[in-house]
């Protein structure tokens, strides 16, 4: 499937590439904010829907985390 593609199919993704966007250093940030904000989200599962919850793969959610 994916020896079909041509460069063509991968245009869209050039353009913030090209224009500074996204940037190294402006990826490498967000990277950075990233890590704290999944810790977040992290900690918002567990101690408030984790315990009310009636999903049977609660667990998998909060281990996808990790």
């Amino acid at each position: 499937m994916f020896k079909k593609l041509s460069a063509e199919d991968f245009a869209a993704l050039r353009g913030p590439f090209e224009s500074g966007r996204q940037s190294p250093g402006n990826l490498g940030g967000i990277l950075f904010l990233s890590v704290f904000l999944q810790s977040l989200v992290y900690g918002l599962e567990y101690f408030v829907a984790a315990d009310a919850s009636i999903y049977p793969n609660k667990e998998r959610i909060l281990m996808i985390h990790f």
